[in-house]
């Protein structure tokens, strides 16, 4: 069984989608601090006028980084309207809006208390456009040492979820050891390499956007196909963001 993990993130980009995408598994790290700069809780998108913006869901800020992201509430029930009104006077000219934008719509229209259920619904919408079948665990699931961290707590959760394979993101090389696994749990490295696709209205392309960009470009059938087909060669010319490898 091939195991991937990874915070929670609001529509997430074609990286971690990816990744996702390859594995049987998907460990959802829910027991982790929200950080203020990570991409939980917003991500980026693009405007009419060719701007990348953040959309960001406001949460209860109040002894936040004494909670698991999985405690924290979220601030304000407006920004669902803020979001969706951005969405659609942003993406509406794109080429398959008429496709997204009702799964988009269905979205918005349910109302969350907690900040990790309307990003896990994000990315469970996000699944179902990719086709991702990878089945979806929590972490505050699972039975493991809590007084764990970084390498150790990735090994500990893996040999929890029973998994033979974990893969992992590229920019985990840093503190990932093949040896802490052992000769039955094999560690291997995803190295996205971001596709570029027309973006619409767009100068010049943009990586590491929310993957909604992609799906309002290309619609459903061109974003999987878009996944499938990531090679070097069509690996976007400027570099990401290392939050995001």
């Amino acid at each position: 069984m091939i195991l991937s993990m990874h915070q929670a993130s609001y529509f997430p980009w074609l990286g971690l989608l990816d990744k996702i995408g390859k594995s049987d598994v998907y460990l959802v790290m829910d027991e982790v601090q929200l950080a203020d700069r990570a991409f939980q809780h917003r991500n980026l998108f693009l405007t009419a006028d060719d701007k990348v913006k953040f959309l960001t869901i406001p949460f209860v800020r109040k002894h936040y980084r004494k909670r698991r992201f999985s405690e924290i509430e979220i601030a304000d029930g407006n920004w669902r309207a803020e979001h969706l009104n951005f969405i659609r006077s942003n993406y509406a000219k794109h080429p398959f809006a008429s496709e997204v934008m009702p799964y988009v719509e269905r979205f918005f229209a349910v109302e969350h208390r907690l900040l990790a259920d309307a990003v896990l619904a994000s990315m469970r919408l996000s699944f179902e456009l990719f086709s991702i079948t990878a089945r979806v665990i929590l972490q505050s699931e699972m039975a493991y040492d809590r007084s764990l961290r970084r390498g150790d707590l990735v090994v500990a959760l893996a040999r929890s979820a029973g998994a033979r394979c974990y893969l992992s993101g590229s920019g985990a090389k840093s503190y990932l050891d093949q040896a802490a696994f052992g000769a039955d749990l094999q560690l291997r490295f995803n190295d996205f390499q971001h596709p570029c696709y027309p973006q619409w209205g767009a100068s010049t392309f943009q990586p590491g956007l929310a993957c909604l960009d992609a799906l309002f470009n290309l619609g459903a059938d061109g974003a999987r196909a878009l996944l499938g087909g990531a090679r070097p060669g069509n690996a976007a010319s400027r570099s990401l963001p290392a939050n995001l490898q």
